[in-house]
């Protein structure tokens, strides 16, 4: 049974999503060993084997480690705490991202601090203290002075400014998103982002629209874990303007493509919509 991806995870789910350390011509023949273990964990991620996935990324951050290549280590780290965060362990992913923050003789690369904060924000978000999300998300963001990853940063700190209960700010980053970044997957969290926020404002009819477009987005790139997010929201708004058959359609839909992808808890989320109905 695979673990339920959050809204908070999805929503930066771009953030370090393919972390594979490719062989470079001048890798040396520990790293090269690194790099073939990342992939292997990267591999394992996809199907869903996160004790695995975590176990090949701790030996390939310990090779790094062993030969002092900061690169690989931040990448490797960052890997491991997604693997232990998908395995449901947020105190170990705590644990690997501390460990890449603390100030010690090796430097970690701007860009990859910026992306362990984020991934701290992300795990505070998962536990619902919005507080610490949103101090770690402006870390993140402090720390991201024009990385690759600031739209996916940038759509985070949106959603933990909602929920810390504040849709106008959540609006404002979406907008800031949606102005920064043509990348549909970055798009699409963050018409979504926008949606949510509209619907936190009771503005349902509005929602329709952000919310339709991160759907269309989401299945053009194939994502169900997406797609499911999408469709339960829709499923919200329609409920909240009194259509329970347009509700019901889209509660249906997203019972199908969570049991479709094995996302049990996800299906079982759709199908208590249904029973509320």
């Amino acid at each position: 049974m695979r673990r339920a991806l959050t809204v908070a995870a999805c929503a930066a789910a771009t953030l370090l999503a393919c972390a594979c350390a490719g062989v470079a011509p001048t890798q040396n023949r520990t790293e090269q060993q690194a790099s073939a273990l990342n992939q292997r964990a990267a591999r394992a991620y996809e199907q869903g084997d996160y004790r695995r996935a975590a176990a090949l990324y701790g030996q390939a951050l310990r090779l790094n480690t062993a030969v002092e290549n900061s690169e690989g280590i931040a990448v490797n780290a960052l890997s491991l705490a997604r693997a232990h965060q998908a395995g449901g362990d947020a105190a170990a992913a705590h644990r690997v991202l501390d460990g890449l923050l603390a100030e010690g003789p090796l430097s970690v690369p701007p860009e990859r601090r910026a992306e362990a904060q984020a991934r701290k924000a992300q795990l505070y978000l998962d536990a619902n203290d919005a507080a610490r999300a949103l101090e770690w998300s402006d870390k993140a963001l402090a720390s991201c002075t024009g990385c690759a990853a600031l739209p996916a940063i940038q759509t985070l700190r949106g959603r933990s400014a909602l929920a810390a209960g504040d849709p106008a700010a959540a609006l404002d980053w979406a907008g800031k998103t949606l102005a920064a970044t043509g990348d549909a997957g970055e798009r699409a969290n963050a018409l979504r982002l926008s949606g949510e926020a509209r619907l936190a404002r009771g503005e349902h009819q509005a929602a329709l629209a952000p919310l339709g477009q991160a759907l269309d987005l989401d299945r053009g790139l194939g994502l169900p874990a997406r797609i499911f997010l999408d469709l339960m929201a829709l499923a919200r708004a329609q409920l909240q303007l009194g259509n329970r058959t347009a509700a019901r359609d889209y509660f249906s839909r997203a019972r199908s493509v969570s049991a479709a992808a094995g996302d049990d808890a996800g299906a079982r989320a759709a199908a208590r919509g249904i029973e509320g109905l």
